[in-house]
């Protein structure tokens, strides 16, 4: 072949990837965003994360027509700093929420804000009782919680999923001819882990672990008490566990109509999907069963992160890049072509849609009251504020945070600390003996989740 056609050849590949490279990048201008979180729920509990149960059927269809990201961090292992960094594209350290009480900061950009300042109509629909974050509801167009009901439509003790879906479809026919980004936030799979017979009877025999476990504690260290008593006391790790399954099933079929309607009204194409969820959830790598808080283990802080994108060239795509929670408002904002507020740290993630190789390794953070973390994708440092010390992991041979490495490997314990230095020298640390106030409504509610023991 002639040097000429080789050059002819390579201008062409040239002009193909560049091609491909713009319609990944290109702003959406009139694209709708439908969000969807789920409460508590880890990644390996999908099937498009490698889990053998069909949990998550919906799910995996848009994970195969969209984009997985395999390493997604929340900045903390509690509902809401996670759900106030999911909004703010900020961290907790600068929005100021670390509990149920707690108020927005002034100083951060909300994405409902900077959406409905660019002609998007903004919802937020959840059957959470407990998200009682001061500020928080005033930000979107059309709020509801479900503790707006006084019962359930099926005599169920709790409000299940069902009962808000259909006025999320609803709030979406509503707002078909405009521009719209609707979050849906559903309780499950979090305590109380209750869906309808049928889905507890699907999981029932689900034998997670071979061995049969016995959990014979509660509290820290246990079971939560209230969730035992739920279930008459049973014991059985293998119990707890299919009703985990089973309420991800159930969100799942949520999460179903609404792509159904999608489908059926013709909006499949000019929608965005994302997919994700506040936190994870303990399964008694570190003590905690069926409860989050407390520590900031990969088991609570990993988090799927799936974003679909009708009719683009991205099917089944799957990063190892790592990703935090603080980017997926930014990505929003990417995929709609709409200029992100300087204080907004989160970073778009649709470069990395065609190139992973365009991102670097990074540094990510997540935070509790009491403890911080930084991550890379292969090392993790985490500092305790009460005991005044630390854990270092190596995430590559380690995965399970088992080897407390600390002070052994001298360069990357000190890089990481010395990392976390500079964090917190930009930011001040909250005042962990502010008082919050919450109602009695408020408290009873957060008690009947499991929030107080």
């Amino acid at each position: 072949m002639s040097s000429k056609n080789n050059l002819i050849i390579l201008f062409l590949g040239v002009i193909l990837l560049s091609a491909a490279v713009y319609l990944i990048n290109r702003p959406r201008n009139n694209m709708n965003v439908v969000f969807v979180t789920f409460d508590a729920l880890r990644p390996d509990h999908l099937g498009c994360y490698g889990y053998n149960k069909p949990t998550s059927p919906n799910i995996d269809k848009v994970a195969s027509e969209g984009v997985v990201f395999l390493n997604a961090i929340a900045q903390s292992s509690h509902t809401a700093p996670c759900m106030s960094s999911i909004l703010t594209s900020a961290y907790p350290l600068q929005h100021g929420v670390f509990n149920f009480g707690d108020s927005l900061s002034g100083e951060v950009t909300p994405l409902s804000k900077v959406l409905k300042k660019n002609g998007y109509a903004t919802a937020f629909f959840t059957n959470h009782q407990g998200i009682f974050i001061r500020g928080f509801d005033g930000y979107f167009d059309n709020f509801y919680a479900s503790r707006m009901l006084k019962k359930s439509s099926d005599g169920s003790k709790f409000i299940r999923a069902q009962e808000v879906t259909p006025l999320a479809i609803k709030w979406i026919e509503n707002n078909k001819n405009s521009k719209f980004f609707i979050w849906i936030h559903y309780l499950e799979p979090h305590f109380p882990m209750d869906s309808p017979d049928v889905y507890r009877k699907m999981f029932s025999n689900d034998n997670l672990l071979s061995n049969n476990v016995l959990i014979t504690t509660y509290g820290l260290g246990g079971l939560p008490e209230n969730l035992a008593s739920l279930n008459n006391y049973i014991k059985d790790f293998n119990y707890y566990a299919g009703l985990y399954d089973a309420s991800i099933k159930y969100g799942d079929d949520q999460l179903g109509q609404i792509l159904g309607y999608l489908q059926k009204s013709g909006l499949k194409n000019k929608t965005a999907v994302i997919i994700s969820a506040d936190h994870g959830e303990g399964f008694g790598e570190h003590g905690l069963y069926f409860q989050h808080g407390f520590m900031l283990y990969d088991e609570l802080v990993k988090i799927p992160l799936i974003i679909g994108l009708a009719g683009e060239k991205t099917k089944n795509k799957r990063i190892e890049v790592q990703a935090q929670q603080i980017d997926i408002g930014a990505t929003v904002l990417g995929i709609l072509g709409i200029t992100k507020p300087k204080n907004m740290p989160g970073v778009s993630l649709i470069t990395l849609f065609n190139d992973q190789k365009k991102r670097s390794s990074r540094y990510v953070f997540s935070f509790l009251l009491n403890r911080i973390a930084v991550r890379t994708e292969n090392l993790k440092l985490i500092y305790n504020l009460d005991q005044k010390d630390y854990e270092f992991y190596n995430l590559k041979q380690d995965p399970g945070e088992v080897n407390n490495l600390a002070g052994k490997e001298k360069p990357d314990f000190s890089q990481l600390k010395n990392k976390m230095s500079a964090f917190l020298h930009d930011y001040e640390l909250i005042d962990r003996e502010k008082k919050i106030f919450l109602s009695d409504f408020e408290k009873k509610a957060l008690y009947s989740l499991g929030y107080v023991q």
